[in-house]
């Protein structure tokens, strides 16, 4: 199993924070569960920073069969929709964005 984990380690301005994150959970997963090969995917929001750690404000997981099935995915025209959509509401993020690909122990 490979788990591509979007990384959004920043903030969102608090006047924001409900319209963002419904658009998140509304808007963009539901997008993003349409992408073809994937099997599962999750949004996850920080519950508790631990000292020296980056501020993340949430993450989504992707989970693939493997990562033949990540990459078509990450190809197809509904990525390009999902991130049109992403489009519109990123803006109020203000931070960093990054990727990390890990696979799954069996």
């Amino acid at each position: 199993m490979i788990i591509r984990t979007a990384v959004l380690e920043g903030e969102v301005p608090a006047a924001d924070k409900v319209h963002f994150d419904r658009e998140m959970a509304e808007t963009v997963l539901p997008a993003i569960r349409r992408y073809p090969g994937i099997r599962d995917v999750k949004l996850r929001w920080q519950a508790e920073q631990e000292a020296g750690a980056p501020p993340v404000y949430l993450t989504f997981d992707l989970y693939f069969d493997g990562l033949e099935a990540m990459h078509a995915a990450l190809a197809s025209d509904i990525r390009q929709e999902v991130r049109r959509k992403l489009g519109t509401i990123m803006p109020l993020f203000k931070g960093r964005v990054y990727h990390l690909i890990l696979r799954e122990s069996d």
